[in-house]
């Protein structure tokens, strides 16, 4: 059942990416929150969700990162 559950992730997208944002504004639903998450705590509280751009679920670029149960803090 491992090699499955490999297979499924192994195909990067931005819907199982680490740093994918909920947004009502965007038109997809989802924002890439990348730069969400490399910003200190008090800025994150400034930046508007449309500072963050829009992203489909069925993308993926070179800084996607897999949610992962191992890598909740």
């Amino acid at each position: 059942m491992s090699d499955t559950s490999a297979e499924h992730h192994s195909d990067p997208r931005c819907q199982t990416c680490l740093y994918v944002m909920p947004s009502y504004s965007a038109s997809t639903g989802l924002r890439c929150g990348l730069k969400y998450f490399q910003s200190t705590v008090l800025m994150r509280k400034f930046q508007r969700m449309e500072h963050y751009p829009e992203v489909k679920e069925y993308n993926a670029c070179e800084a996607w990162s897999l949610v992962d149960g191992n890598n909740a803090s």
